[in-house]
């Protein structure tokens, strides 16, 4: 993930990346979102959700602490999203919390 993560950092020109899903580690995903918060006015999405968007159906898509690293980050510079549905995942307790501090 680190590859992923360099390669995201010399680019200049993509705002979205969606890597939900891919199995990432806890630690790639923190390495994703380093990347993502030093290009703030670059990087709008790593959960491939638009950054007007009022609500997103992240159900049934087989997410895990991982994947809930990456929402809190988009919970965080997502200011419209007010509908969230992670029904039938398995972020567990971690990614739970991930969540729940973003929403503070």
């Amino acid at each position: 993930m680190l590859h992923l993560a360099s390669a995201l950092a010399a680019n200049a020109t993509l705002t979205s990346l969606n890597v939900m899903g891919i199995y990432l580690t806890v630690e790639g995903a923190h390495a994703l979102i380093a990347v993502a918060d030093s290009k703030p006015n670059q990087i709008k999405s790593l959960c491939g959700i638009a950054a007007d968007a009022t609500s997103a159906n992240l159900s049934s898509i087989n997410l895990d602490a991982a994947d809930a690293v990456l929402i809190a980050f988009e919970l965080r510079i997502n200011a419209t999203l007010t509908i969230l549905d992670l029904g039938n995942n398995g972020i567990g307790p971690d990614g739970a919390q991930h969540i729940a501090e973003a929403l503070q």
